[in-house]
């Protein structure tokens, strides 16, 4: 027996299994399918029909003579894997009790994503009581990874810059249409990295924070392209240190490329997940990131791994993105969403509680800042609604309005030396 993909040349047998279940075989040509196979006979069968938030799963069906032998919870499974974060949809008057079983509650039509109502199963009148089933699945964290990675890769692959791509000469320091002039980075900062290392992708300027010396050592926790590496690189000079890591291997070639044109002598980038630190126990001096941790899908064990590499009396700044109350479902659930810093942001005070909780003392907030919400950018809400159709600007309005941006400074505790006998104080204690 085997499990896999549907193929065109099943659809005469997959006709013949729903025909025989009393199934409809209505819009099967826009679902993605499995079949099991046995003897080069089709004997189940499962399909699914995506949208942006929501998977219809319909025409499950097994071959009566094969029931009974978790056939269909094989299938089923098959098809849920395909979610990836989307609330899972199956319209059925006859496996209810079953599908609550597998974690699905019964629904009515008007708890059901809109989106569904496009698809074949859900589309024209239906009745009020129509039997629904609903299962909400969470977004896996390889499934962020991979989209955070993809959006990444893409400002390099398309060989975008500050405002233009990079063949185009940019221009940005000159016409002041850099973002990053609006977030804390002076004209000379833009000036002093080479071009192609500022991609205007920050929320803040943490070196601006940082208070650097020469002869530090600093880790970028996601350095991208290097822009922050290489101002810091300046402030700890030749006789200090700076380690970028970045999970992106076409940020890290853009980052290594220009290190070396451009004789950054002073500055590595390795590959790896702030998750998870590639650098060694108390090697650090400063640790710097720039709107990066709230991409991670464990924000809390970032802010743990930094504590680690840290030397004891070592600065952490921050600039990143927070809310300050819960996010629309529809934009909680965007991968985009999330890859563009907000979906996954975690609340102030969560955030704050991670850092404290890591081990970090001295937490100040040193600046916080809103977006502007005079009106919304009309592309901005055309290419949201051309991606996600669900997402109105009513919803963009409130993200806008839960999210902050803030600069976050703690240290790590320097360690003390201890007398042997605590008790005692210099003047009472005989020499030892």
């Amino acid at each position: 027996m085997r499990l896999r993909k549907r193929l065109p040349s099943d659809q005469a047998q997959v006709l013949r299994l729903l025909a025989a279940a009393g199934l409809p075989p209505d819009g099967l040509a826009r679902t993605e399918g499995w079949v099991l196979e046995m003897d080069d006979t089709l004997i189940g069968h499962i399909a699914i029909e995506p949208t942006h938030d929501a998977l219809v799963i319909r025409s499950l069906v097994v071959d009566s003579s094969h029931r009974g032998k978790g056939l269909g919870e094989s299938l089923m499974a098959e098809a849920e894997a395909a979610a990836t974060g989307r609330i899972l949809v199956l319209k059925t008057e006859t496996v209810g009790p079953w599908m609550e079983r597998r974690g699905y509650r019964l629904a009515s039509l008007d708890q059901v994503p809109s989106s569904v109502r496009t698809t074949t199963q859900f589309s024209g009148s239906l009745c009020s009581g129509t039997p629904v089933y609903l299962k909400e699945t969470t977004m896996d964290k390889d499934t962020i990874k991979a989209a955070v990675r993809d959006r990444y890769a893409g400002f390099i692959k398309r060989n975008t810059s500050c405002c233009a791509p990079t063949e185009s000469g940019c221009g940005c320091s000159e016409t002041f249409k850099d973002p990053s002039l609006k977030i804390g980075y002076a004209l000379r900062d833009i000036k002093a990295v080479p071009e192609g290392a500022n991609l205007g992708l920050g929320c803040g300027n943490p070196v601006a924070l940082a208070s650097l010396k020469p002869g530090e050592v600093v880790l970028d926790l996601g350095s991208g392209a290097g822009f922050d590496a290489f101002l810091a690189s300046k402030q700890v000079g030749m006789e200090g240190r700076v380690i970028g890591v970045d999970m992106t291997p076409e940020m890290l070639d853009r980052a290594r490329g220009l290190a070396e044109r451009h004789g950054y002598t002073n500055v590595e980038f390795r590959q790896g997940d702030i998750e998870q630190l590639p650098v060694e126990d108390a090697t650090v001096d400063a640790i710097i990131s720039n709107c990066v941790i709230n991409l991670t899908t464990d924000k809390a064990k970032a802010f743990r791994e930094a504590y680690r590499v840290m030397k004891p009396g070592g600065r952490l700044m921050v600039s990143d993105l927070v809310i300050l109350k819960p996010l629309p479902e529809v934009i909680r659930r965007d991968l985009d969403a999330y890859a563009a810093c907000v979906a996954g942001a975690l609340q102030k005070d969560d955030y704050l509680a991670a850092i404290q909780n890591a081990g970090f003392t001295d937490l100040v907030v040193v600046g916080e800042s809103r977006y502007d919400l005079r009106g919304l950018d009309p592309a901005e809400i055309a290419a949201a609604q051309a991606r996600n159709p669900a997402i109105t600007a009513a919803d963009l309005m409130a993200a806008a309005e839960a999210v902050v941006s803030v600069q976050i400074q703690a240290t790590k505790a320097a360690e003390t030396s201890k007398l042997s006998n605590p008790a005692c104080c210099e003047s009472c204690c005989p020499n030892e």
